[in-house]
């Protein structure tokens, strides 16, 4: 019984309070900086089309008994890029997204809420300054916090590691010899992980990022933005005109948590079309039903979407740091591991 839970713990009582005020500060930061607040659809017809995310699909039923396939969105990306395309250059959304297959523990569950934003002229660096603000903005300007007993420095700029420089700060390894598929399946099997030949170049690059590189993050004890990551990677960001063998993408951790990924954003339309078929082939090698590619929004591109970038941030998460609980339990009311 959660509401029993809630009622005789003060604790979570009052982080679902700050996780009341946590919203509508971001609202007031943002409106503050002239943003407009945009809430499109939880429901679509067409999905993200990242292979390595599983959808949530229901029967959308009309009164005349015709039936549509629908989908809840993993995230607002498509809708709101759209939206930029349209001619409002500063915008955002604050709201619910889901994702099937997900892990039921402390820092992932199926319903979550997501901030996004896009601002047109801007670039992912400029993503990392602004972020610094907001979560500055969220602590009170406070030079530092604690979380789960770490005391994480605030004080900005931030640390800013590519990925490349990560690799051989943290596993003594230059990324750029092991860019190619060979060279990386030999540098996996001689450290002397599992190798099966349905693994992807992006499968061996996670056996060694996920315990040798990314673990160390929070050794650092201030926020990290990581960024440039390999172009197999780069999902709906831009190239890197000075180095093709990166994206111009990020990750934020803080406090050994992944908190959000953001993009310079690629702006060629016939670029993204290319890039969603390979999705499609990679979903099918996955034994996974293909996705129909979102033809409204490569139109949209194509009519002249603005240079510019744009972030997703995980809010449960960052609740959980400005509040110092372990778990998402704490500062969400039901979780699916409660209801279900």
């Amino acid at each position: 019984m959660r509401w029993l839970e809630i009622k005789n713990q003060p604790k979570i009582k009052n982080n679902l309070i700050r996780r009341a005020q946590i919203l509508n500060q971001i609202r007031g930061f943002f409106n503050q900086q002239g943003f407009v607040e945009i809430d499109s659809p939880l429901l679509v017809s067409k999905p993200n089309m990242e292979p390595n995310l599983d959808v949530m699909e229901t029967v959308l039923k009309r009164n005349d008994g015709k039936n549509y396939p629908a989908f809840l969105i993993t995230s607002p990306e498509f809708a709101l890029k759209k939206i930029l395309a349209a001619g409002l250059p500063k915008i955002y959304q604050l709201g619910k997204c889901f994702r099937n297959s997900e892990p039921w523990n402390n820092n992932h569950n199926p319903e979550f809420t997501l901030l996004e934003w896009y601002e047109a002229g801007s670039s992912y660096f400029d993503l990392m300054t602004q972020t610094e603000k907001l979560i500055r903005f969220l602590t009170n300007q406070e030079s530092s916090l604690i979380f789960q007993g770490q005391k994480i420095n605030l004080q900005t700029p931030w640390l800013r590691l590519s990925m490349r420089e990560a690799w051989l700060k943290y596993a003594k390894i230059d990324l750029n010899d092991y860019l190619i598929y060979d060279t990386m399946r030999a540098l996996v099997e001689r450290k002397g992980y599992t190798v099966t030949e349905d693994d992807s170049w992006d499968d061996l690059f996670f056996k060694i990022f996920l315990t040798e590189v990314e673990w160390h993050l929070q050794d650092e004890k201030q926020p990290i933005f990581l960024y440039d990551f390999p172009v197999s990677m780069a999902a709906l960001s831009k190239i890197k005109k000075e180095d093709p063998q990166y994206a111009e993408r990020f990750e934020l951790y803080i406090g050994g948590l992944e908190i959000a990924n953001a993009y310079s954003e690629l702006t060629d339309g016939r670029e993204q079309r290319r890039r969603f078929f390979l999705d499609q082939t990679e979903q099918v090698k996955q034994g996974r039903i293909k996705r129909e590619v979102d033809e409204d929004f490569l139109q949209a591109l194509d009519s002249g979407l603005p240079e510019c970038a744009g972030i997703a941030l995980g809010v449960d998460r960052l609740i959980m740091l400005l509040t110092d609980s372990g778990d998402l339990a704490e500062v969400v009311p039901l979780t699916a591991k409660e209801i279900f």
